[in-house]
């Protein structure tokens, strides 16, 4: 083989070689898309509708349903992080505020401090109860409670078991997310996201004043 033809060889190998790293480096970048997208759908904060169930939307991810529309809310009971037995049926006569929440969330993290403030503004009238999903220690959940001061109790609820109760009400992905439950025990307001604490006690206010 000539001079010319063996560098004519080496110039197609390595021109070769380049083209399978560049797939390689695509097909990688594909599969970190795919693992991002996935992280994101597991933590969403976006405003979602479900259908038929009265809900108005009153600010973007939050919506409240009148009241002669409201469905009666199911009973979510389980084991509190601290291990005693917890329900919604334990506080008769006041609105009831479900935090869905997770320790793996940034954007329940980012909320903490907003729920813990509304949680006591509306003491008199609401009770505060998260319910911790996904985490698969309750250690960890119970690091998060206590990194934010949460003084409300949560049911631990690795499953999503409790969680699938609202399907009619709450799409079960979204996280953070919150359901405001009225002293009748019918849903009357959702949150998808995070939400500030003015809103948070406006809202809160509102069901607990009948509108």
């Amino acid at each position: 083989m000539t001079m010319v033809g063996r560098w004519s060889e080496r110039r197609w190998v390595e021109r070769r070689s380049a083209g399978r790293r560049w797939a390689g480096r695509r097909g990688l970048g594909a599969v970190v898309a795919l693992v991002l997208l996935a992280l994101l759908s597991a933590c969403n904060s976006g405003p979602t509708e479900t259908a038929g169930q009265g809900f108005v939307e009153a600010e973007p991810g939050v919506t409240q349903v009148p009241p002669a529309e409201r469905q009666a809310a199911p009973v979510v009971h389980g084991t509190s992080l601290d291990g005693e037995p917890l329900s919604t049926e334990d506080y008769p006569g006041k609105v009831i505020v479900i935090n869905v929440w997770g320790s793996w969330c940034p954007p329940c993290r980012a909320e903490a401090p907003d729920l813990v403030a509304a949680a006591d503004q509306t003491a008199e009238v609401a009770q505060f109860i998260g319910l911790n999903i996904r985490d698969p220690d309750p250690a960890q959940a119970q690091a998060f409670v206590r990194a934010f001061d949460i003084t409300y109790p949560s049911i631990y609820d690795p499953s999503g078991a409790e969680l699938l109760k609202f399907a009619d009400h709450l799409p079960p992905g979204m996280i953070p997310s919150t359901l405001v439950i009225d002293a009748d025990g019918r849903v009357a307001a959702r949150v998808i996201g995070v939400i500030s604490t003015g809103s948070l006690v406006a809202l809160v206010n509102d069901v607990a004043e009948g509108r």
